[in-house]
């Protein structure tokens, strides 16, 4: 990567740090509206994936279930009401196809957004309004054990990678590059117990098997995205973010580790 690449993606993301750091100090609500935005624009770069492979898919119906969903999120109301609002936005959907004659391989295309990136993304939107002591062990360790993996996976992968991981979808990606990121994706995953122990007493091995296996569903994550992508024909799901691409392109991995994270807490009791 060039040097003004470089310089531009640490720009970028430093942005990124600093907006999304503002909006976990002041609160749930700024936090939800933070990862509603991601989903926002997520939800248009998947129907323009799609489209170059032909299906007509809307960022429409992922983006209403969604806010409706948020809304019923920050109001803390009954698992029935949420249910219906999914299932209301179904039937809308085949309201489209059966009288606005929508071929229906468009409209289950605007589907498969409401579930990727919709109902994964959707899961930072639903954490957010949890209590800091369900939030932040989930959220940290979500983090750091998929930021870490895909920087030491990237860095120690250029250095020493000899054997290709994917090639057929992911020519860069190597097999010394996944193992170091699992390795160092991990240690930094435990980083957080060191200072939410006191504020969430989950027990540290908890932190590790939870970090471990973000690193390895991280970087599935970045593999599928990755398939969608030489699929479709394109480099980057869109240009919004200078160095790093689309929304997906720099949260495929972390969409893929937080429900797992979450999973593994809620297994061990520790939520």
């Amino acid at each position: 990567m060039k040097k003004s690449g470089t310089l531009t993606r640490v720009i970028t993301g430093t942005i990124l740090i600093a907006l999304l750091a503002v909006c976990l100090w002041l609160g749930p609500v700024t936090r939800i509206c933070f990862f509603y935005a991601m989903l926002w624009f997520a939800a248009r770069e998947m129907s323009d994936a799609l489209r170059e492979t032909g299906v007509n898919a809307s960022p429409w119906i992922a983006r209403i279930l969604s806010l409706v969903l948020c809304v019923l999120f920050v109001l803390r109301d009954e698992t029935s009401f949420i249910l219906c609002a999914a299932s209301l936005v179904v039937m809308l959907g085949m309201l489209a196809a059966l009288f606005g004659k929508v071929p229906m391989r468009d409209v289950l295309g605007s589907f498969i957004v409401c579930f990727y990136p919709g109902l994964l993304f959707l899961g930072f939107c639903y954490l957010s309004v949890q209590a800091d002591a369900m939030f932040y062990p989930v959220f940290c360790i979500t983090l750091f054990a998929a930021a870490g993996c895909d920087t030491f996976a990237y860095f120690c992968g250029r250095a020493f990678g000899r054997h290709k991981l994917c090639p057929a979808i992911s020519p860069n990606k190597t097999v010394e590059g996944a193992i170091f990121g699992t390795v160092f994706g991990t240690a930094l995953g435990f980083v957080p117990w060191l200072f939410l122990k006191d504020l969430a007493p989950i027990p540290w091995y908890v932190y590790l098997i939870a970090s471990f296996l973000c690193t390895v569903f991280g970087q599935f994550g970045d593999l599928c995205a990755s398939m969608i992508k030489r699929q479709a024909g394109i480099k980057d799901f869109s240009d919004l973010l200078p160095g790093h691409g689309g929304i997906i392109d720099r949260a495929d991995s972390f969409c893929f580790a937080l429900p797992v994270a979450f999973f593994t807490l809620i297994v061990f009791h520790a939520l």
